[in-house]
């Protein structure tokens, strides 16, 4: 199931309307947000569009351990 899903971790005030528009999330409300809130993560099923170029990309398992992390789980 989350084989064709790719994540990306990005700054909350960089993300724009086409991102969304190509995210799997529907509002920016749903966005799951660092601690701080200040970076968000964004995924999208399928082949990468072309908002999202350039930007590194984490399969599932990997985001998994980024979400590990005390920027996104408050060192619980």
């Amino acid at each position: 199931m989350y084989n064709s899903i790719n994540y990306i971790t990005i700054n909350v005030s960089d993300i724009t309307d086409e991102m969304m528009d190509n995210a799997v999330e529907d509002s920016r409300d749903t966005l799951r947000l660092s601690v701080d809130e200040s970076k968000a993560i964004l995924k999208w099923e399928g082949t990468t569009p072309s908002c999202f170029d350039g930007m590194t990309t984490y399969s599932h398992s990997e985001i998994l351990e980024i979400l590990k992390g005390s920027d996104w789980s408050g060192g619980e």
